[in-house]
C-alpha cells in the first residue's frame, strides 16, 4: 500500500514537470491528516515557492482526512466526490481552486 509520502512525492514530481502550467493556478493547498501517517502537507502553486513541504501554513483550500482515507483517494480505492459527500473528506476553503485541483490530478 502506497503511504502518505509516496503520494506527495509523486504530486511533487508532477509539479516539476509541468511547473509552468501549474503555477498559474496561483493558489496553496493544505492537507490536515491523522492517523500514524498523518501531518500536514502544502501543496504550493505558485511560481515562486511551487513545490510540496510538510509544514504549517495558511492556505486557501484545506482538506482533512485520515490518512488512511486520502491513500485510498489517491489509489483510487475511494472517489474523491464520494468522499466528500460521506464525510470522510472536509474541504473549507475555495472549493473552485478544489475542483481545480482535482482537475490537475486527473492529469
Amino acid at each position: 500500500m502506497a503511504t502518505t509520502r509516496e503520494i506527495f512525492e509523486k504530486v511533487e514530481r508532477k509539479i516539476k514537470e509541468k511547473s509552468e502550467e501549474l503555477s498559474e493556478v496561483r493558489a496553496v493547498y493544505k492537507f490536515e491528516l491523522n492517523g500514524p501517517d498523518g501531518g500536514t502537507w502544502i501543496v504550493d502553486l505558485r511560481q515562486e515557492t511551487l513545490g510540496v513541504r510538510q509544514t504549517e501554513e495558511e492556505a486557501q483550500c484545506t482538506f482533512k482526512s485520515s490518512d488512511v482515507n486520502f491513500v485510498n483517494m489517491f489509489t483510487g480505492k475511494l472517489r474523491p466526490e464520494s468522499a466528500l459527500l460521506t464525510g470522510k473528506v472536509k474541504m473549507s476553503g475555495d472549493i473552485g481552486l478544489a475542483m481545480k485541483l482535482g482537475q490537475i490530478l486527473r492529469k
